[in-house]
């Protein structure tokens, strides 16, 4: 199936990226002056406090943290390793849909409301060693989608990808956007490291003259819940609502929005660093800040329900009866 490409249906988030809110100095000067009577609180602590009030224009205080996670399917991968990843999918969902997840206790332990978003997991998005994953009106529809997360109000917005490995998508376009050969995880599945590494290569190659326009390699490479984190991220930041990103999907949405605009994801820190050295310099590239220097990759959530713990934790130290005031 070939694919016409085309800037149109991503305009209205060409042109979003360039027109976020900027930051508000005023509000993390503020925090900043509150903090020098705080002579106990770390440099760490003091740094995200500000960065919260940069971002939200309020003090360093939390009351509506909200966790939102989004599950998609990949042909490529069902093709590789026969539907088990899509039934490890459907498993997860239904046990955060019952209350019976890790993330669900690790939410009630942080009073943090949980969002599910399972992304038309029957229609998988297309096999990317062979064409683009979607053509361009349904990823923009999904970035559109994603955006809806954070309908009803939040803080602190936490959100991922329901995952348990790096699979050939986000590997795809982290090489793509970074330049460098990032190779997918292995070993959680039967799927032998050569076709996992022969699929990234494939996939890259359809889509490495792309580099330049990041919308177009998350519309080759992404799959539904990449796509979908990308516009949570940037609904966020319109709102003013500072956000804690976790996971592999997480990483790559950062770094296509990073690429759209650099300063896209300042709004962002990111839970957890990762086992992978490599990944680890993606990290460093997009400049966001990282609460717990430790990987979490065991578990998908597990990492951003804990570093938004830590950050109420901090927070609460601060003295909140002298609120900045959002301009």
């Amino acid at each position: 199936m070939k694919q016409r490409e085309s800037g149109l249906p991503f305009d209205d988030f060409r042109n979003l990226a360039r027109t976020l809110p900027v930051a508000n100095e005023e509000a993390a000067r503020h925090t900043g002056e509150q903090l020098e009577v705080l002579c106990a609180l770390g440099s760490k602590v003091g740094t995200l406090c500000e960065w919260y009030s940069r971002w939200s224009g309020r003090s360093p205080v939390v009351h509506r943290p909200l966790m939102t996670l989004f599950g998609g399917t990949h042909a490529l991968t069902n093709e590789l390793d026969q539907g088990t990843n899509v039934e490890w999918l459907l498993a997860n969902v239904g046990e955060i849909a019952e209350g019976s997840s890790v993330v669900n206790r690790l939410c009630h332990q942080q009073d943090m409301g949980l969002k599910l978003f399972d992304l038309a997991l029957q229609i998988p998005v297309e096999n990317i060693a062979q064409e683009p994953a979607l053509d361009e009106k349904s990823c923009a529809g999904t970035i559109a989608f994603g955006m809806e997360a954070i309908a009803g109000g939040s803080d602190l917005l936490a959100v991922c990808a329901i995952e348990d490995h790096l699979n050939v998508s986000n590997a795809s376009i982290l090489s793509v956007l970074n330049g460098v050969s990032i190779k997918p995880d292995c070993s959680q599945s039967d799927i032998a490291s050569d076709e996992l590494e022969e699929a990234v290569a494939k996939a890259v190659e359809q889509a490495a003259s792309h580099k330049s326009n990041p919308l177009e390699v998350l519309r080759r490479l992404g799959g539904r819940e990449t796509a979908a984190i990308c516009g949570a991220i940037l609904a966020a930041r319109t709102e003013h609502i500072p956000a804690v990103v976790g996971g592999f999907t997480g990483l790559a949405a950062l770094t296509v929005l990073k690429a759209l605009n650099e300063d896209a994801v300042s709004h962002c820190v990111l839970a957890s660093s990762f086992a992978d050295p490599v990944l680890n310099q993606a990290v460093q590239a997009l400049g966001v800040p990282v609460i717990l220097d430790a990987s979490f990759s065991s578990h998908f959530g597990a990492d951003v329900a804990i570093a938004v713990g830590m950050l109420k934790s901090a927070f609460k130290h601060f003295p909140v009866a002298d609120q900045a005031t959002r301009s």
